[in-house]
């Protein structure tokens, strides 16, 4: 009897050693105890926990581990699927790496971990919250990569939606509603993290709401964006920068024309916009990019505008437009007025264009653009004989198409086209521009194929203003608006029927004369090259001219 009241006792005595044991362990951080938060006499044992793995991140599939000690590393608490079969609630402490009980009764309690590899979301700050939108500012970190990628889903939807912004801004939300965001993110080595979630309860009132941007009209100089929005009082204002937000341009238009860009250059605008009632949208990040260069011919069509002809310069000569009948009639694009900028810098590489390689367009003919020397050349003689003849003249033959051609390197002269040249030997000053055209080029006495020439009488009276189009060229009087007028007596390619004399502007710029072939005067060469060119910067004024791309 002794002997067993003796066994009893040492059972018990062990028992209670055991006990001891296990509640001094409370506070061991290496434990794998669940702890009692009451701190009542009951001792909770942990043959009464079940911990289960998550077996791979995101399948929500769990298996059992016999590990006896809580998980390092690599696994996360899930708060949602731990629990008890008492309804005692578990609580994970990270630091001490110990689950709380909150309850003060023994109970079954099962510990679920979810897998990941190396990416977490610590936290989501919950930012902006209006009665249609929430901002969420969120904290990942990364083992072995970085954050690229973030899905959201609402009140336990299936469906995530996917973003590479953050903080992420969710909007078209309900007013005074609550909502259950689901957060997880993607690293560069394409793990995933724990599911984080938030409650979220949406306000009464709905601040602006930048919907989308649209891009349009983009060209290799310009992009014009497109602001659409919502708000219940309407946008006040809205504010576009391309500089990262340290300055705006302030504007009461959903749509604005950045222009002076960059060719093939990524732009990121930053919009924001201000409600009726001074309520501020969240910043919206939109980037676009502008187009190539475009070649020369399209920057001169671009120039031209049809519902505004001659803003910038360039008339439409399809003999349909505003001064029908005394245009050209030959869809040539041509510039035409005072100070146009068609200046264009040619036959040099040089960053800063000497004046000597200073030209200026006159016009865009089929695919070709047809090119005057700036300044004159030097004083020569039409013809030093008595030819009348422009294809036999020793300005063409000897001046133009051998000394001042060879003067270009070979990559320059293989630019110039050669071209026909028309020469015709009739009277002009009793016509009117539109006449004096047929006559060079319509009705002409011969051509000749080379690559320098000089301009033809009509070229220097389409470059004056469109009105004076219609007026006989003995009457004309407007050199003032005239751009090719240099004021010096100059050659042109005509010649006449009077023998050894060819056709001149004089240096008043008022009319067109008769001269002597043999006397010297100024010569400006004249030339095309291809529209195929493409272009490369420039506004077209001295200072700036247009560069090509050669």
């Amino acid at each position: 009897m002794n002997k067993k009241l003796l066994l009893i006792s040492g059972v018990l005595l062990t028992l209670s050693i055991i006990t001891i044991i296990i509640f001094n362990n409370i506070d061991n951080k290496e434990n794998n105890i669940i702890s009692n938060v009451e701190k009542d006499t009951e001792v909770i044992n942990s043959n009464m926990i079940t911990m289960m793995y998550e077996t791979e991140s995101g399948t929500g599939i769990y298996e059992e581990t016999k590990d006896t000690t809580w998980p390092e590393s690599g696994y996360i608490f899930n708060e949602n699927l731990s629990g008890c079969e008492n309804g005692g609630e578990l609580e994970y402490n990270s630091i001490n790496k110990t689950v709380n009980l909150l309850s003060n009764k023994s109970d079954n309690c099962y510990v679920y971990f979810d897998k990941y590899d190396g990416v977490w979301i610590d936290t989501v700050n919950v930012t902006n919250v209006t009665g249609s939108s929430v901002t969420l500012d969120i904290s990942a970190t990364s083992e072995n990569g970085s954050i690229t990628t973030y899905y959201y889903s609402l009140n336990d939807s299936e469906e995530y939606q996917e973003t590479t912004t953050n903080p992420i801004t969710i909007n078209d939300l309900n007013k005074l509603t609550e909502y259950k965001i689901s957060i997880y993110a993607i690293d560069s080595t394409n793990a995933r993290s724990n599911i984080y979630e938030v409650i979220v309860n949406t306000t009464d009132e709905s601040g602006p709401i930048i919907e989308s941007i649209v891009a349009s009209n983009v060209t290799y100089n310009s992009i014009e964006i497109t602001v659409n929005t919502t708000s219940d009082v309407g946008i006040k204002r809205y504010y576009y920068s391309t500089d990262g937000g340290e300055n705006y341009i302030l504007s009461d238009k959903n749509s604005y024309v950045f222009s002076s860009l960059n060719d093939k250059t990524t732009y990121t605008f930053y919009i924001y916009v201000v409600d009726n009632d001074r309520k501020e949208s969240e910043e919206f990040v939109f980037s676009a990019t502008t187009l190539n260069n475009p070649s020369l011919s399209n920057y001169i069509i671009e120039l031209y505008n049809s519902e505004n002809e001659g803003v910038n310069g360039v008339y439409f000569h399809d003999g349909l437009g505003q001064y029908g009948e005394y245009e050209a009639g030959d869809n040539s694009y041509r510039f035409a007025g005072t100070n146009v900028n068609n200046y264009v810098c040619f036959g040099t590489d040089e960053v800063t264009c000497p004046n000597s390689n200073k030209y200026r367009i006159i016009g865009l003919f089929e695919d070709k653009v047809k090119l005057i020397k700036a300044t004159s050349y030097g004083d020569y003689a039409w013809d030093t004989g008595n030819n009348w003849y422009w294809s036999l003249s020793t300005l063409n033959n000897n001046v133009l198409n051998n000394t001042y051609l060879s003067s270009f390197s070979d990559k320059y002269q293989s630019q110039i086209l050669e071209s026909i040249w028309y020469s015709s030997q009739h009277g002009y000053s009793n016509s009117s521009v539109k006449e004096t055209y047929d006559l060079e080029v319509v009705n002409y006495d011969r051509s000749n194929f080379a690559k320098i020439g000089l301009m033809y009488i009509h070229d220097y009276f389409y470059a004056a203003s469109p009105n004076y189009w219609s007026v006989d060229l003995r009457n004309y009087d407007n050199v003032n608006n005239n751009w090719m007028f240099s004021g010096i007596r100059e050659w042109t390619i005509e010649t006449s029927s009077m023998l050894g004399n060819s056709a001149t502007i004089s240096e008043t710029g008022l009319y067109m004369g008769l001269t002597n072939n043999s006397y010297l005067y100024a010569v400006r060469p004249t030339f095309y090259i291809s529209g195929e060119i493409m272009y490369d910067g420039g506004s077209g004024t001295e200072s700036d001219l247009i560069r090509l791309e050669i």
